[in-house]
């Protein structure tokens, strides 16, 4: 519900110029905020520009998302329409009063491959955050798919969305305060594609910092970039499905965003391996932007002085799998061809052991199980044994809450328990038949635990147990589940058989 009050009241200056915002239950909000120049034209494929505007700029609509096909997890967490367009480039800001409060900050980071999503979407609104923390929310958007991410060297340098997404902090950065927040006090919320992005911010960031904390959600390590050559095979495919030959590749910069989302799509698919269905767009190991391996310069101490909490859901991969009939009708030794892509001759030996694990056998179970520890879960605990020796420590979690329609604690399934609103997921399919005193209650607890990390850099609270931080030997690790308490060594790494690294 929109509510009244004085245009005047609802006016604040930028540094970039004038933005009149409005009331929505006893916040003020501003949408569709351009934090870079619409890339659009002559200034596509270009790093983001900074923006200004004469006048006094209305913020009451959400801008266009970026251009983008339908998301591969609509079948767990429902559909979305919007304008799409090039000019996509802008945030909406959620603050208690635009004062000197000095509030801290929560910019969320939304996943979806680097190919699907928005910052805009219902899902992601950050009125229960500025409301019930009292802290300034931020979520962004920033170019998906090939516009953000391709990697051609001449047409593309790749990367553009991380530069999006670093330009849209440094607006947060220089103008936050005008809003209410604390410069100083700035934490990046981030599942999936979000929560890879933080990665790399976090190995990338520039000396001064544009961010304090981090929260990584479900953060996909096992593919957090790739190689130039791999990006550029990657690119040369993309030029092929368009029917362009490489020197025809300038076109790329005036086709319409249409042919470039049919092409994605079949790219998409050309590129489908059984059981993995990676993105073929995303970070790039560019030499400038990612100059070297994210994971060995986290392992090194980049990001040390970030305070860290992240974490995974207990089976990642259900989101995916189950609605992959190839992979849930697989025969064993279709399997076993997988694990062998990992542990070659010891592919027998991984695979009983993942069996051992799972109450079910079956092909999706155990694949599942395999790549939710592949894609997500060793990653981010072995990020978090790295930190454990340091002056910042990470805390760390686990969700295990299972769907009550068959998607087990499937991939995004924390989302909104994390921002407590579920009156923004009426059509979710991954929610359907869940009780609600249930749900209210986790969601109290999770919501409740990243705002006292965004507020302090320590997740603890009265409405839940005491959460540890996690060392290499007790593994301390929260469990988000009908029972809420930390729980030493969830993944079981004391007692599985040691993945290589």
């Amino acid at each position: 519900m929109v509510m009244t009050a004085s245009r005047d009241d609802l006016v604040v200056r930028t540094g970039d110029g004038v933005l009149r915002g409005q009331r929505e239950n006893n916040l003020l909000v501003f949408r569709g905020i351009p934090y870079a120049a619409p890339p659009v034209e002559a200034l596509r494929f270009q790093p983001p520009l900074p923006f200004k505007w004469d006048g006094t700029r209305e913020a009451t609509a959400d801008g266009p998302i970026a251009p983008q096909g339908r998301s591969r997890l609509a079948h767990i967490m429902g559909d979305f329409e919007r304008k799409q367009s090039e000019d996509c480039l802008t945030l909406n800001l959620w603050t208690p009063a635009a004062d000197n409060g000095k509030r801290p900050v929560i910019v969320w980071i939304h996943g979806g491959a680097y190919s699907s999503g928005a910052g805009s979407l219902p899902w992601y609104s950050g009125e229960t955050f500025a409301a019930n923390g009292d802290m300034v929310a931020v979520a962004i958007n920033y170019r998906l798919g090939a516009l953000g991410f391709l990697y051609m060297p001449g047409i593309s340098g790749g990367n553009l969305g991380l530069l999006d997404q670093q330009a849209a902090l440094r607006w947060v950065r220089d103008n936050i305060a005008a809003f209410g927040g604390d410069p100083a006090n700035v934490t990046v919320v981030g599942q999936s594609a979000g929560g890879g992005s933080i990665a790399a911010h976090m190995a990338m960031q520039p000396k001064g910092g544009l961010f304090r904390r981090a929260i990584l959600q479900s953060a996909p390590f096992g593919r957090i970039s790739r190689a130039p050559k791999d990006a550029q095979r990657i690119g040369g495919r993309f030029l092929e499905v368009l029917g362009l030959k490489p020197e025809e590749a300038a076109r790329l910069k005036t086709l319409p965003f249409e042919k470039f989302l049919a092409a994605q799509g079949e790219l998409g698919r050309l590129e489908k391996k059984f059981a993995d269905a990676a993105a073929p767009f995303g970070p790039v190991i560019d030499g400038t932007v990612i100059p070297g391996d994210i994971a060995a310069s986290l392992k090194a101490g980049a990001g040390g002085d970030i305070d860290v909490m992240i974490g995974t859901t207990r089976e990642e991969m259900a989101a995916f799998y189950g609605a992959d009939k190839e992979v849930q009708n697989a025969a064993e030794e279709q399997v076993l061809d997988v694990f062998r892509r990992f542990f070659k001759d010891d592919a027998r030996a991984y695979y009983d052991d993942v069996r051992r694990t799972r109450a079910s056998g079956s092909s999706a179970a155990i694949l599942g199980e395999l790549y939710s520890d592949q894609v997500f879960r060793l990653g981010s605990l072995r990020f978090a044994e790295w930190r454990a020796p340091t002056k910042k420590p990470a805390y760390v979690f686990q969700f295990d809450w299972q769907s009550p329609s068959g998607f087990e604690s499937c991939h995004c399934l924390e989302i909104p328990f994390v921002f407590d609103n579920f009156s923004r997921w009426p059509d979710a399919p991954m929610l359907r038949g869940a009780k609600a005193d249930e749900t209210a209650g986790l969601a109290k607890a999770m919501h409740a635990a990243w705002i006292a990390f965004a507020r302090s850099g320590d997740p603890n609270h009265a409405g839940m147990p005491r959460w540890p931080v996690y060392g290499p030997k007790d593994r301390m690790t929260m469990r988000f589940d009908t029972v809420i308490g930390p729980v030493s060594d969830l993944a079981g790494l004391g007692w599985r058989k040691p993945w290589p690294e």
